[in-house]
């Protein structure tokens, strides 16, 4: 399979790619062996750039426990997400600790081409700071971010691409760094007189990308330049714009479009304070990249929207408010994770897998390497907390995407929202909760094979999920 560039751009693109790790790692189809992000944004203390990165990081470092070979059915975190670039960040130079008007050398411009620019920027706009971004100014975002393409990360990230590779961008279109950079970064890629490498091979590779209408609100701040009143009218200008410079010309494949009425957050400019719950829209948002990898756009240029087939704003999104195709895709990858999260969470009764001497799994498989000691559980462990942690930020939204009972203690099976457990099946109906529980994962335990600790432990789990969500929950 092909590899998957993600540009996330923007706070934004970074929340939408913690949703895409997230669903990557409970083992819905992203239709690549590899995903390979690519983060731009000149706010390198920002919050929600930082948990995402770390997040990553611990995805990675979980994958690198797991041998995946013929053999090895897990489903859990089957595509490896690649750094290519450090950080995952591509470097915008000379942003840091400087004004506008000192990245454009406003002082040593001649009197007219001052007057030129103080007819497109205000005063404001010239006195701007550049390191937490650009603060919902669009027009100070395309002067800066067009240094891109000759950036040292750029280059990497052009010499690993290889033909039937895809090309998904993911931004807003209501602040300054998305609505800017989108449209400049798809100029770049498809620009037939480029210099960068294989860039015969880029311009004709499958681009698709989702821009994304406001879906939130900040709170009134006199400390903060950002005003939520004006992204409205931001979108608007900037639709225009794309209906004839993104959409006219065929330049973008696949052009995905998401908006909401949503929560009103607080007014934070960007740096360590701007971090975001997530939302609803970012989780849709990363099926569209999904959408974008497991179909055929090559030669089409087409407009896409997401709906919901059923929606209240009193009542959350459960799996079945969605179409047939979004829930097939996610609900079962994503019901298998939460049941090994709520096994795993420490302090609950079930935790009592790590200490049971008769737990045939216990014995069989981490007998000699003692994982539930070692940093590579502790990391796992970690990682789970981190998807129920994501989960519940999920629920907590305004427009709730309510899929779990996250606190269903010792009734595992009650763990859907929409959807109660089935008490036949396999395991029969003497065994019930985490007495079935335990009893597919011993059976797992026998089935499995390999000398590695930590790949047997997410292998076990993955045949036992899967077989209790067929059984226990019909899926």
């Amino acid at each position: 399979m092909s590899k998957l560039y993600v540009f996330a751009i923007g706070g934004t693109g970074s929340r939408v790619l913690r949703s895409l790790t997230m669903l990557a790692a409970a083992g819905v189809d992203v239709h690549a062996n590899e995903i390979v992000p690519i983060i731009i944004d000149p706010d390198a203390s920002n919050a929600d750039l930082t948990r995402t990165v770390t997040l990553m990081n611990c995805y990675s470092s979980i994958r690198k426990g797991i041998e995946f070979s013929d053999t090895n059915e897990t489903t859990f975190l089957r595509p490896e997400i690649s750094q290519y670039v450090q950080n995952y960040t591509l470097h915008i130079k000379d942003t840091e600790n400087r004004r506008f008007d000192q990245f454009i050398e406003y002082a040593s411009l001649s009197l007219e081409n001052k007057a030129m620019m103080s007819m497109l920027f205000s005063e404001k706009n010239l006195n701007a700071q550049m390191q937490v971004g650009f603060k919902g100014n669009p027009n100070i975002g395309s002067v800066v971010l067009n240094q891109i393409v000759s950036s040292p990360q750029f280059d990497e990230f052009a010499t690993s691409f290889a033909a039937g590779d895809k090309i998904f961008i993911i931004s807003s279109i209501f602040g300054g760094t998305g609505a800017s950079g989108f449209p400049l970064l798809l100029k770049t890629l498809r620009d037939k007189n480029a210099s960068f490498p294989n860039h015969s091979i880029i311009n004709n590779a499958e681009i698709g990308a989702i821009t994304i209408l406001p879906y939130f609100k900040l709170q009134p701040s006199e400390q903060s330049e950002i005003d939520s009143s004006t992204f409205i009218s931001k979108a608007r200008s900037a639709l225009a714009y794309y209906e004839t410079n993104v959409v006219g010309n065929n330049s973008i494949n696949a052009l995905y479009y998401l908006a909401d009425d949503g929560n009103i957050y607080e007014n934070n400019d960007g740096g360590s304070m701007q971090q975001n719950p997530a939302h609803i829209i970012e989780f849709v948002a990363a099926t569209a990249a999904i959408n974008f990898m497991n179909n055929n756009y090559s030669g089409r240029y087409m407009n896409l929207e997401f709906g919901i087939q059923d929606i209240n704003d009193n009542d959350g999104v459960t799996f079945g408010k969605f179409y047939s195709e979004t829930s097939g895709l996610l609900m079962k990858p994503m019901t298998q994770l939460a049941l090994m999260a709520n096994c795993l969470q420490e302090g609950s009764p079930q935790y009592n897998l790590v200490t049971s001497k008769s737990l045939a799994a216990n014995l069989t498989i981490c007998a000699k390497e003692s994982l539930y000691t070692t940093p590579y559980f502790k990391e796992l462990k970690a990682f789970l907390v981190k998807y129920k942690e994501w989960l519940k930020e999920l629920d907590d939204n305004k427009r709730s995407l309510n899929l779990f009972n996250l606190e269903c203690a010792d009734k595992p099976f009650e763990l859907l929202t929409d959807r109660k457990s089935h008490q036949g099946g396999f395991l029969s109906f003497e065994k019930k909760d985490y007495e079935a529980f335990y009893g597919a994962l011993n059976k797992a335990a026998q089935e499995v094979r390999g000398d590695k600790a930590s790949s047997l432990f997410i292998e076990m789990f993955s045949r036992a999920t899967k077989k209790l969500v067929e059984e226990k929950l019909k899926m």
